[in-house]
Formats: structure tokens, C-alpha cells, sequence
């Protein structure tokens, strides 16, 4: 089996630029194939690996084992003789944030980041599918039958299947004790207020709400805990504005600053303070922004022009996006909207030149190279017929913007 199991891992090892060794039942190293990319906090590969092998790991099927440092790697005990591991490799790229990312949540130290990174550089990148191919190739390759993908995907679920009955217990005595959750009904009256944009019976209904009953979802961390529901409320708040017409590139950045808020506090009462801002906050941008009760072409277009006002917009490209007439878009959106649509397209850019001028470095000739100006002194023309200043005067006269 030996001989057969180094051509095979060879075989795959050139086939998916993976890295595979072999060890024998005690553990320790037969061969290794392909370039192992040393993992920066382990001293030897022996010591890496081993972190992998589970007492419980099941036999003759390949395990797909996930690390908490984003690595994936295929583990095949073969009938407790020798065991064949694939890998590292990552299901994604990794970027210097999530290397940050994992360092605060493993305690790493600063000083290992940039040899992370590195590291993380050097793994190959295979999909889901890729993965359940590469672990039906092996078993194929292997033990000379075929192998259901499913065989591979229920062994990942194999262990939670003791979650069932932890849920049954869990809502066996919430029944018991009648504790139970929020009525649907109250929490879909908050996220009813967000998307109407209704700011006063949103503050009315939120003063109404009891604590009780909003869910347990970190048992070991009451910080962590509001944490968790100050997320999702985050998260559905979003949505519903969006459902009422918020722009969504608007609704989802909004939705950013305010999670990266909730995680960065280790105060309670900021995290609450920020959860309700954040609905606010966005009841007020959404009734600044909201679409009205415009047509689906004349919605796709205006969003299209918020996310893409740093870009070259023409009418026709509009057209060709909403499969209509430029003729008749533009009558369209002229009807619903009170607007010409290449005056709308070009007031939005002006509007974000204001912006630039008030929150930006940006040098006025850079701000009309952003904007696609190609003219800078049709770009101030404009600037001045739209604000009354020019755009230097805009920018330093704030008392009169």
C-alpha cells in the first residue's frame, strides 16, 4: 500500500498544487510531496499536522478539517496503517485585515503578521467543489470505487447532530416555564417604522419593548451577548430600509461602521447607544434618499448612478441596462422625477463635488478628474449655476453652504 500511496499522492499533488504527507499509525512523518509552506507559529511539520488528528476521526473517508487560522486540509485514515494528509490550502485569498483579524482573536503577537500574511500568500485556493472533487479523486484513487460527494458533506454534519436534542430541551422548557420570545408581531412593527420612515412611532414602539424575551446568544458573555443582538438588529434594520428605499450601497456601508462600532466597544451601554443610533440614523438618511414611489427602470437608474458617480455615465448605457429607449427613459425619468436625466446625472456629481470640497483634500482640478469632468472650467461653470460659488468659494466660505 506504501509504494501505491506515494505514486497517488504525487498524482494529486501535481494535479492540485497541494502539498500532501504521509504518516504512519504512530503519527510520524513517512514522505511529503509538493512544497510545505511552513506555518510561521509551528516549528516543525511534524507538530503542525498533528493538531489535525482526531481519536474519534472516522475511517477509510476522506475529513475535510477547517483550522482556526482559515486553513482547510483533507485528513484519510487508511484503516489505521497510514494516514494521508492534503494540504494547507484556503478556501479564499486572505487579506492583511483578516490576518489582523485572526491575531486579536488567537492572541497573536504583532510581531508574526507580516510572516502570516506571507504564509497565507503561498496556499493554493480551491473551492468547495474543488475540495469535495479532490477528496472523491483520492478515495477514488485509493480504494478503486467511486465515493458519493454526500458521504464527504455528512461527515462535516455528523457533529452536530447532537444540537437536535439540546434544541428540544431548550424549547421544551421555555414552553414550560412560558419564557418565551418577543411576539413577532412587535419586532416586525421596528423594522415596519425603518421602512416607512417613521421616526416618532419608531421611538414610541421602542420605548414599549421589554428586555425580556429578545434571546440568549452568548451564554458565557453578557457583553457578547447584546453584542449579538445589536448586530442583527443592525442587520435586519438594513434590509428593511432598503426594502423601503434606501439606496443599498448606502444602507450596507452605514451597516459596516456601525458593526465595526458594536465589536470595537467593550462597553455595554455603548453598544446599546449605538444600536439605536444606528436605526435612527438610518430612518433619517432613508427619508433624505429614498426612491419615492418611482418605477422599477427610474430605481435601477438612479442606483446605478449613486454607485457609479466617480464613473463615466451616459444615458445610453442607462438604456441598455433597463432594456429601454434612451428616447423614452429619458421621458420616463423626466416624468417621474421632475428631472432631465443627464440634469440628474450631472447634479448628483455636483453634489458629490460639494461633499469632496467640505470633507476632502482633494484639489479642485482633482475633484473634476474624479468626477469625469473633462473640462475644468465647464466643471466650475456648472458647480457655480447649481451652488452660486464657485468652488473654491464653496470651500471656503462654509458659513454660506
Amino acid at each position: 500500500m506504501t509504494q501505491n500511496l506515494k505514486a497517488i499522492s504525487k498524482i494529486i499533488c501535481d494535479a492540485y498544487n497541494v502539498p500532501i504527507v504521509i504518516l504512519n499509525n504512530k503519527n510520524n512523518l513517512i514522505s511529503s510531496y509538493g512544497d510545505q509552506v511552513k506555518h510561521p507559529l509551528f516549528h516543525s511539520i511534524e507538530e503542525f499536522i498533528r493538531r489535525l488528528i482526531q481519536p474519534e476521526d472516522q475511517q477509510n473517508l476522506p475529513l475535510i478539517r477547517k483550522t482556526n487560522y482559515l486553513e482547510t486540509f483533507i485528513v484519510f485514515h487508511l484503516s489505521s496503517i497510514e494516514t494521508i494528509i492534503i494540504g494547507p490550502f484556503s478556501s479564499y485569498e486572505v487579506t492583511e485585515s483578516m490576518v489582523y483579524g485572526i491575531s486579536e482573536d488567537l492572541q497573536i503577537s504583532s510581531a508574526y503578521q507580516e510572516e502570516l500574511f506571507l504564509y497565507y500568500s503561498q496556499l493554493e485556493w480551491l473551492n468547495q467543489k474543488r475540495i469535495l472533487s479532490l477528496c472523491c479523486l483520492t478515495y477514488y484513487l485509493i480504494c478503486q470505487e467511486p465515493l458519493e460527494e454526500e458521504l464527504v458533506k455528512s461527515q462535516m454534519k455528523n457533529s452536530e447532530k447532537s444540537e437536535a436534542t439540546h434544541f428540544e430541551q431548550l424549547l421544551r422548557n421555555r414552553r414550560l416555564d412560558a419564557s418565551f420570545h418577543m411576539d413577532y408581531g412587535v419586532e416586525q412593527k421596528i423594522w415596519q417604522c425603518v421602512k416607512e420612515g417613521d421616526k416618532e412611532e419608531l421611538q414610541q414602539h421602542l420605548d414599549t419593548i421589554k428586555i425580556e424575551g429578545v434571546g440568549l446568544l452568548s451564554k458565557k458573555s453578557h457583553l457578547r451577548n447584546i453584542k449579538n443582538q445589536t448586530i442583527i438588529s443592525i442587520a435586519l434594520a438594513t434590509r428593511a430600509a432598503i426594502d423601503g428605499g434606501l439606496y443599498p450601497e448606502i444602507a450596507y456601508t452605514m451597516s459596516d461602521v456601525s458593526i465595526q462600532k458594536v465589536e470595537e466597544t467593550s462597553e455595554l451601554q455603548k453598544v446599546e447607544l449605538i444600536g439605536n443610533d444606528f436605526l435612527f440614523s438610518l430612518v433619517d438618511r432613508m427619508n433624505e434618499n429614498r426612491e419615492n414611489n418611482h418605477s422599477k427602470a427610474v430605481q435601477v437608474c438612479k442606483n446605478y448612478i449613486f454607485n457609479h458617480i466617480f464613473g463615466q455615465i451616459s444615458i445610453k448605457d442607462l438604456a441598455d441596462m433597463v432594456h429601454l429607449n434612451p428616447v423614452y427613459l429619458s421621458q420616463l425619468f423626466k416624468k417621474e422625477t421632475n428631472k432631465p436625466l443627464g440634469k440628474y446625472i450631472q447634479d448628483e456629481k455636483i453634489k458629490e463635488a460639494q461633499k469632496l470640497l467640505i470633507h476632502s483634500e482633494h484639489s479642485v482640478a482633482d475633484i473634476c478628474m474624479l468626477l469625469q469632468f473633462n473640462d475644468q472650467s465647464y466643471f466650475s461653470s456648472m458647480f457655480k449655476k447649481y451652488t452660486g460659488l464657485t468652488p473654491n468659494q464653496y470651500r471656503r466660505n462654509p458659513a454660506v453652504r
